[in-house]
């Protein structure tokens, strides 16, 4: 028997090596192409430099990814603060039950932590189910707060309402939408043994990833969105977006910020979505610092269907830009490749559109030549983006990720400039 285990051992440990090798293999032919594509199309150094900077931009964030280690010994899994999960919600009939009561089951001291659950004027059962699980949560001892608002205010009033009735030290916030593993506390908590830290966000996955082609597609996304680039920017404690499905914040901290952000506005109109990143964003202006907790898992229901994703992703967008404005000026006071990286990242999605429209259009039509290499270079990036995916789960959905790595240079990329357009619209867009 335990030769069996260590021959099954060795054999996942030289098949996740193997992986690797083809993943550096695919980066090396990447650049190669993307030198290639340089050459043949030889007269802009605009998308030469282009070219180049988008692929360094992407593959450097799973290099810098890999070198952040959670499990620092800075961080105690003995250090237990008192703890509230905040759950504002609207119109989750559905799930909300099964939210709270997962919560309650969290394997932490009883004594230490509640669930605040504010229904902000939902017109379906919400609340009702929300009285049906405090009352069996209760019953196993753990405190619950309903809060009932006749009218709706907002998720970012629902926030700060979970934020004015506790009285404990962090706040998990969780969507209404969303289950959590019994040890999220435990595992997200840890980081705050460091009196910097003023947010740690869980690692969101997934709760309907088989439901369709595009769930699927989110499943990847989400996975390599959390595993790397979140862990890049925690590598710097610097996560830009400590996200709402699953994150935890120092309520003090929370607390010098609240009126500030509550009543943001941004071109004269008052910001209503975005609030997890914009949270974010006014205690990294602070000077304090956020992480990302991979052990802490939550699972999370994403769009099923083109419609509701589109909206999601415009709502996703107006945000970013507006937040991505913001953090602009003051980034550059922090580490200098996180700097970098960050103005990468803003600055490259802004030209995509240009660049495809040159690529695949422009010169196709004023060469009478196909763009092969460049072409060839967008699979390739979009298998690594995959591949990355399957080096940690195993998961056959990684082809996936290939082909949402495709869907978004189709269809994705022309969100933004859209998003821009209407910044100032305050629709939530998916109520």
């Amino acid at each position: 028997m335990v030769y069996l285990f260590r021959k099954t051992s060795t054999f996942v440990k030289n098949r996740q090596i193997n992986s690797w090798l083809i993943f550096f293999l695919l980066v090396y032919i990447i650049f190669v192409i993307k030198l290639i594509t340089i050459q043949e199309i030889n007269n802009s150094v605009f998308f030469a430099v282009y070219s180049l900077a988008v692929s360094f931009y992407i593959l450097s964030r799973f290099a810098i990814a890999y070198f952040y280690e959670p499990e620092s010994a800075k961080f105690g899994k003995n250090y237990q603060p008192s703890v509230s999960f905040a759950v504002p919600s609207k119109n989750e009939e559905k799930n909300i039950r099964e939210t709270i009561l997962k919560i309650a089951q969290t394997d932490y001291p009883k004594d230490k932590f509640d669930i605040i659950a504010v229904n902000d004027g939902s017109t379906d059962n919400t609340l009702g189910e929300m009285r049906k699980a405090k009352k069996i949560a209760m019953g196993g001892g753990v405190k619950v707060e309903v809060v009932d608002w006749k009218v709706n205010k907002g998720k970012r009033e629902g926030m700060a309402e979970c934020v004015r009735k506790s009285k404990n030290e962090i706040i998990i916030f969780i969507d209404s939408d969303s289950f959590v593993e019994p040890d999220l506390a435990k595992e997200i908590v840890k980081y705050f043994i460091d009196s910097k830290i003023a947010a740690v966000a869980g690692h969101g996955y997934v709760a309907n990833a088989d439901t369709n082609t595009l769930t699927k597609m989110q499943d990847v996304r989400y996975f390599v969105a959390f595993k790397a680039y979140k862990s890049a920017e925690a590598l710097f404690g610097t996560v830009t977006c400590c996200s709402g499905c699953c994150s935890a914040y120092r309520k003090k901290y929370v607390l010098e910020v609240m009126d500030a952000w509550l009543y943001q506005s941004f071109l004269g109109v008052r910001c209503t979505y975005g609030d997890d990143r914009s949270l974010t964003n006014f205690l990294l202006l602070k000077g304090y610092k956020s992480l990302f907790a991979p052990e802490a898992k939550a699972y999370t229901f994403v769009p099923d269907t083109f419609k509701k994703f589109m909206r999601q992703q415009l709502r996703w967008k107006k945000s970013w830009v507006r937040e991505s404005l913001k953090a602009g000026l003051f980034m550059w006071k922090k580490n200098p490749i996180m700097s970098i990286s960050f103005y990468l990242g803003v600055i490259l999605p802004l030209f995509a559109p240009v660049i495809i429209v040159r690529a695949l259009i422009w010169y196709p039509y004023a060469t009478g030549k196909t763009p092969w290499f460049y072409l060839l270079g967008l699979l390739l990036m979009a298998i690594v983006y995959g591949l990355y995916y399957f080096i940690y789960t195993k998961d056959k959905k990684w082809v996936y990720g290939v082909l949402f790595a495709v869907f978004y240079t189709i269809i994705l990329i022309w969100q933004l400039p859209w998003a821009i357009l209407n910044l100032r619209d305050p629709k939530w867009g998916t109520r």
